[in-house]
């Protein structure tokens, strides 16, 4: 199996290099070396048509059996939701990768996200078929890079799986979450400061993520897919698992019962499409989470 990888050095791409069977031939494109074994790496920033161009020329004599797309601008805090980076890191990476790479490959599969759906339309899990609605420059360009590719495939004729990942956690997340920021308190002995205490989330552990993308990989083309757990837990009881397992004298301070919409997902398509089933439920695995948050003590 030959791959071509995007976002490699990211929170979910180092994740899925990791996972990634011994035997399958990748290479990744990046700005930044990719240090694991086995992998091949060529420079290339994807927001730049002009580096896109040479890397595609590097890799002129390349055919790939699927491209796995995880290049992403993901504002850290949403402060940093720019309009102009949302649209350079989404929007223009996607088409430069499709335009230079995508007639590569007999398959594509985009990593993307449950921030794409219109949450205050949705009563009960969310599936593939509720509303989209960009509530932020961030899901607003996934949501086009989505179109985009499903274009491009049409065009082509392409199989093209678009994962949307619920809430990701586990590892060291640089991203701020609820549930590292939840972490870096409870090890501090700050207290934990919520909204909504019984609004429900559904955390998907970065395990379960990669292993998602390697199921996509070996399925056929499935088109927009959920990945979660489909179980929902309270932000109440998410501080109070994290407040436990750092083994904190932190309290929780609750703000509003006003926290938003519950995001629960129904994984029942990637079930019976990619044969996928998540292994790891929240809190599972947060102990070692915390672990690589020593320096907040």
């Amino acid at each position: 199996m030959k791959i071509l990888v995007t976002g490699a050095s990211g929170f979910v791409g180092r994740r899925f290099l990791e996972m990634a069977p011994a035997s399958w031939e990748i290479i990744c494109l990046g700005r930044s070396n990719i240090d694991y074994d086995d992998v091949k790496w060529v420079e290339c920033d994807l927001s730049s048509k002009e580096s896109s161009k040479i890397a595609a020329d590097v890799l002129a004599d390349k055919e790939f059996d699927v491209i796995v797309h995880l290049a992403a601008f993901v504002p850290k805090k949403s402060i940093e939701d720019s309009l102009e980076k949302c649209k350079e890191g989404n929007i223009d990476v996607t088409i430069n990768l499709l335009t230079y790479f995508g007639k590569k490959a007999k398959k594509i599969v985009i990593g993307s996200t449950v921030e794409a759906y219109d949450k205050t339309k949705i009563s009960g899990p969310i599936t593939e078929d509720n509303v989209v609605s960009g509530s932020s420059y961030y899901s607003s360009t996934k949501i086009a890079s989505e179109v985009i590719a499903q274009s491009f495939a049409q065009k082509n004729n392409k199989e093209l799986t678009i994962l949307r990942f619920s809430i990701m956690y586990g590892g060291y997340d640089p991203i701020a979450r609820a549930i590292p920021n939840f972490i870096r308190a409870a090890k501090s002995g700050d207290n934990l400061t919520i909204n909504g205490p019984l609004v429900l989330r559904d955390y998907v552990h970065i395990d379960d993520v990669a292993s998602s993308i390697i199921c996509a990989v070996n399925s056929a083309g499935a088109g927009v897919i959920n990945i979660g757990t489909g179980r929902g837990v309270s932000i109440k009881e998410t501080a109070e698992s994290i407040i436990k397992s750092m083994r904190s004298s932190s309290c929780i301070n609750i703000m509003s019962d006003n926290g938003g919409c519950d995001i629960v997902i129904d994984i029942s398509k990637a079930d019976s499409l990619l044969d996928y089933h998540p292994k790891v439920f929240f809190p599972d695995k947060i102990k070692e989470m915390g672990d690589l948050y020593e320096d907040c003590k």
